[in-house]
């Protein structure tokens, strides 16, 4: 429960992080340095590793997610020596991050070691983008280990520069490594990084079991199926099942329903405190208490507690709905 506590607020503190984090740099490649020495790993229960190399803390946030909603062993790549305030200064073409990135031999040694490679099938990778390409340390990494029969996905983070340049420049250096595919953050996408997260992870089919709940919703002589995330509200939401509710639009974005008796005390314990809304999305809006299902995109939301996603094509159930309509929701 309590790292399933610190995964939660880490996902909250992530868009501070990045706000904090890009001031110094416009692109958010590189800036302050808030480097620690954390952890070497924090074991996980499955064959899933999740690596990750932060300076700055934004990379770190993301990895603790995916961490969590894999139960996966969370490893922290820390550089023997590690880089100061000076050796992060883009501005100075002498700094150290820049000569390591202009040569490509360049491969800064890493302190701790990765235990019993073989036990992990899934690897995933994190890093800062710096000059549109992973740090040097992540090539250490990769020529550290055998990947061999490993699926390795990346993930990165960078102010608004894209990731697709790393993940190629590592898929066609490390051609006998079998790169599935990156997941990128940018300082605008971190506050929706719990929902975009799970997303990933559950298209990847590698979603950790014990935290993932199915339910379906009926309406009429339809039913559709979702998943319900691993937080206070949506374990809330699974134990008051089954439930009958009336359902009505709301802003032409969204169909909204009130649970009976105008019980909206919900268990926000350790449920995150915002999200960003896309089709499919199902919330509970904590300021009134409300259900909420999205069947369009919509902005960054406080108070808007991400609880689940409905099935690929599912939402055309609800956008097809006129007026008030009753939906029954259970346990699958």
């Amino acid at each position: 429960m309590k790292r399933k506590l610190f995964i939660v607020i880490t996902a909250m503190l992530c868009a501070l992080v990045f706000v904090f984090a890009g001031c110094s740099d416009p692109e958010g490649q590189q800036g302050q340095n808030d480097q620690t020495t954390p952890p070497s790993s924090v074991i996980g229960q499955g064959n899933v590793l999740v690596a990750y190399f932060s300076c700055t803390g934004n990379t770190e946030c993301i990895a603790e997610i995916i961490a969590e909603v894999t139960d996966g062993t969370l490893f922290a790549i820390v550089p023997e020596v590690p880089y100061t305030d000076a050796d992060l200064n883009y501005n100075n073409s002498d700094s150290r991050a820049n000569r390591e990135q202009n040569d490509e031999n360049a491969r800064p040694a890493i302190a701790n070691e990765v235990e019993d490679m073989t036990s992990y099938d899934t690897v995933f990778i994190g890093h800062p983008i710096w000059w549109g390409d992973a740090p040097r340390i992540i090539q250490t990494f990769l020529e550290s280990y055998d990947f061999s029969g490993k699926e390795v996905y990346t993930f990165s983070t960078s102010g608004s520069s894209s990731g697709s340049g790393a993940f190629n420049s590592l898929s066609r250096e490390y051609h006998d490594i079998d790169f599935v595919e990156n997941l990128h953050f940018t300082s605008s996408q971190l506050a929706s990084a719990q929902t975009r997260v799970q997303n990933w992870i559950e298209k990847l089919g590698i979603m950790n079991n014990e935290q993932t709940n199915r339910i379906s919703f009926t309406i009429g002589s339809a039913t559709v199926y979702a998943t319900v995330y691993d937080n206070s509200v949506a374990r809330d939401l699974v134990s008051r099942l089954t439930l009958t509710l009336e359902f009505s639009d709301y802003n032409s974005t969204e169909k909204i329903a009130y649970l009976p008796d105008g019980s909206e005390d919900w268990d926000l314990s350790d449920a995150p405190t915002s999200c960003t809304p896309s089709a499919g999305d199902i919330t509970m809006y904590s300021p009134w208490g409300n259900l909420a299902i999205f069947y369009r995109d919509f902005r960054l939301s406080n108070g808007l507690v991400p609880v689940g996603r409905l099935d690929d094509g599912a939402i055309d159930l609800f956008s097809a709905q006129d007026g008030n309509f009753t939906v029954t929701i259970m346990a699958v």
